[in-house]
């Protein structure tokens, strides 16, 4: 019973301190942190520079996209001014050669698209070719079934008169009925299966003839891809050869009213490009290892 009491006797809560405590010392070593922050020089200019450093390679890295986009423009803006000077013919002093290539080009280009086009065209009548094989064929079989049709229409004919025939009485004269008649089924599906041959033959030369001109598209249309990336590659080619040709003329230029847009496009990209690569180097701490290459 003892035991029994004892246990009865509710827990005393244990004592602890207070919440409001705990955050009044916290906020107090808050403080004291700030405080000491506050009178720490060296602690702010570290944490100052490290935060600067942060927003600083952030603006490095959106500049150098930027960077890259402009220099994009440069060479789109450069490959203009080649290929409106090429069109126009308008030449400067180291530009011979690139005129040469760019004719050789132009030339080889257009016997390429002459040659895509013939193939073009014999493709179109390959085409033409293959429907005509098919319609040929299609009409030789529908020629040699309706020739055939009146031997199936006798031979059901003659097996109808044969079951006829055999529902009567057996005699002599029936006999006689009964062989004639199969010797006109005999005859009837000689014919029947002479026909039947002959629709084989047509069916198997139609579909030779069609694979014939089937194996023939296939080639056709593999040489016209092929010449397809030829004229890829030359149209490739040609806008290197207009790069150039436009770097050759933003160094030595020309007079031409013709170029005068494009080069004001091309000035305008510069310019943009030049306040970038300073920004860059302003940056960077004048550090070359961080700049990008110098425009080309």
């Amino acid at each position: 019973m003892g035991l029994i009491a004892i246990q009865a006797v509710p827990s005393i809560p244990r004592e602890g301190l207070p919440y409001w405590i705990f955050w009044l010392m916290l906020c107090f070593i808050l403080l004291l942190v700030f405080f000491i922050f506050l009178r720490d020089k060296r602690l702010r200019m570290r944490l100052s520079a490290f935060l600067a450093g942060a927003r600083r390679r952030s603006v490095l890295i959106r500049l150098k996209f930027k960077l890259k986009k402009e220099r994009q423009a440069r060479a789109a803006a450069l490959r203009k001014l080649g290929e409106r000077a090429w069109g126009e013919d308008i030449r400067v002093p180291g530009s011979e050669s690139v005129f040469a290539q760019l004719k050789n080009l132009l030339a080889e280009r257009n016997a390429a698209q002459k040659e895509w086009q013939d193939t073009v065209s014999e493709v179109e009548k390959q085409h033409a070719r293959l429907d005509e094989v098919v319609a040929l064929y299609r009409k030789k079989r529908e020629v040699e079934a309706a020739l055939k049709k009146p031997f199936d229409d006798l031979l059901k004919q003659k097996r109808d008169e044969e079951k006829a025939l055999k529902r009567l009485e057996r005699n002599g004269e029936l006999a006689r009925q009964l062989d004639d008649i199969e010797r006109d089924r005999e005859e009837t599906r000689k014919r029947i299966q002479k026909h039947q041959e002959a629709i084989k033959a047509i069916e198997a030369d139609g579909a030779g003839r069609r694979r014939e001109v089937e194996k023939e598209i296939r080639s056709l249309s593999r040489r016209k891809e092929r010449i397809q990336d030829r004229i890829k590659a030359v149209e490739a080619e040609q806008q290197e050869l207009y790069l150039m040709l436009g770097r050759i003329l933003e160094e030595k230029r020309s007079d031409s009213r013709a170029l005068e847009p494009f080069y004001w496009e091309l000035d305008e990209v510069n310019d943009r490009i030049e306040t970038m690569l300073h920004r860059i180097d302003t940056l960077s701490g004048g550090n070359g290892a961080l700049l990008p290459p110098p425009l080309r």
